[in-house]
């Protein structure tokens, strides 16, 4: 119950900061709190992932770990969003962004229960893991791929950022899909390394 009210609070005064320093068109600030917060999501992730693999958890337990932080960045992402551009910048294409970030949060979510469900109940659905696996690997994909177009398109960086009425968005995607995407990668690579630590 703690840990959840110390999210709640976390999360309540992220998306404050990220208000204020977008109202204020302070593009450094607003980067800065949009990749504090995150990296943070994705360390903690990581760093309980790490235990729970330590503590020898089944599989099920350590995909709902990463499916659960996932979709904590894409809702933050999300929430962040919206207010950003429902009370400070405006940006037309806000709405679709909204709505899709969301979707895919909730889905991470949703995912993370199935594996919780299956972890409680001390087993293993190959079937599940195997979505989960290709899903994790479609998700990790993607978020490079977003993350090089970012910069390649010019839409991330510090040069004439304040131009674009979607800066603030592009600063939430490229972190988000950072925190991601390393959420992700370390998954994937924990478990070829128990793969291979079982085989010896």
């Amino acid at each position: 119950m703690a840990a959840l009210v110390i999210w709640m609070f976390a999360f309540t005064i992220s998306i404050c900061v990220a208000m204020v320093a977008a109202a204020q068109d302070q593009h450094i600030a607003h980067m800065s709190v949009t990749a504090l917060v995150t990296l943070t999501i994705a360390i903690v992730g990581v760093q309980s992932h790490r235990r729970l693999a330590a503590a020898g958890t089944n599989r099920s337990a350590l995909a709902a770990n990463t499916a659960r932080f996932s979709g904590l960045i894409w809702i933050w992402a999300g929430v962040a969003m919206l207010v950003i551009y429902s009370f400070i910048l405006v940006w037309r294409e806000s709405v679709v962004f909204f709505v899709g970030l969301m979707i895919v949060g909730t889905l991470c979510v949703g995912l993370a229960r199935v594996f919780e469900r299956d972890a409680s109940a001390g087993r293993d659905d190959e079937t599940m893991l195997g979505i989960g696996r290709t899903l994790n690997l479609l998700q990790v994909a993607g978020m490079l791929i977003a993350m090089v177009g970012l910069i390649a398109d010019g839409k991330f960086g510090l040069i004439d950022a304040l131009a674009r009425p979607d800066w603030a968005a592009n600063n939430i995607f490229f972190f988000g899909a950072f925190g991601v995407a390393a959420l992700g990668i370390h998954a994937m690579t924990s478990e070829r390394i128990q793969s291979k630590q079982a085989r010896l």
